[in-house]
């Protein structure tokens, strides 16, 4: 399995450790759930796409364990996980941002249910529909609904009920991050001194990653921690 083989070559000891533990995550949801009654909230971010690949990995590992043989360097079918994946499409999502969604979820075998409502509507409609206990969120500390949050936290008193997991609560990044058409502009911390911008990953502080979070002029939005509680990626308190 790539991922597996990959991080297991690697020589930086804190990659592994954050993705044994986050793995660990996964296979303990696997174990204490059924696979039907499990889904994975992705939008097509940073955050969301580290977890896929997390959880095909955590998947294939959990898969290879229960029938006894592990074999990290052969390609297996089950290298894609066949979650029940949602996605909560939002006409203000950049265009690039949906097409990497719909190819990405084509690529790696993602059953994809895209929503068309808000967030909470959504999760809702979702459980009344069929049964989950659990789903996987790429919320990270930092995040403005993180507050309180565990690897495994039960959603929020006036939420549906379910559980929601989250392996890689403690990872942390310095790409600049992407909200919706109208509230994201360049990050002016990566100005290359031509005109230009460097890359997302060039970011150097990573408490800065929202700095290019800022409302373009004639855009009126009511926002909550300055994103719009019907914006792409926006969990209100889940």
């Amino acid at each position: 399995m790539e991922i597996e083989r990959a991080v297991r070559g690697s020589g930086d000891a804190r990659l592994r450790a954050k993705y044994d533990a986050a793995v660990h995550t996964i296979r303990r949801a696997l174990a204490l759930y059924p696979f039907e009654e499990l889904a994975f909230s992705f939008n097509g971010g940073k955050d969301s796409t580290v977890l896929l690949h997390l959880l095909r990995a955590g998947y294939y590992l959990h898969k290879a364990t229960s029938s006894g043989h592990v074999d990290i360097t052969v390609h297996h079918a089950v290298q894609n996980c066949p979650m029940r994946t949602i996605y909560f499409e939002h006409p203000n999502t950049f265009p690039e941002i949906d097409s990497f969604t719909y190819e990405t979820a084509s690529t790696y075998g993602l059953p994809l249910e895209t929503i068309r409502t808000d967030y909470k509507s959504g999760i809702e409609a979702l459980l009344k529909e069929k049964p989950t206990k659990a789903i996987f969120l790429g919320t990270r500390n930092g995040d403005p609904n993180a507050v309180g949050q565990q690897q495994f936290s039960p959603s929020s008193p006036d939420w549906p009920p379910f559980m929601r997991v989250n392996p890689i609560l403690d990872w942390s990044y310095r790409y600049t991050s992407i909200g919706s058409i109208h509230n994201t502009v360049p990050n002016e911390l990566l100005r290359d001194g031509s005109g230009g911008y460097k890359p997302a990953y060039k970011l150097s502080d990573g408490g800065l990653v929202r700095a290019g979070r800022a409302k373009k002029a004639g855009k009126k939005n009511a926002s909550v921690n300055g994103r719009n509680n019907n914006e792409p990626g926006q969990r209100s308190r889940l």
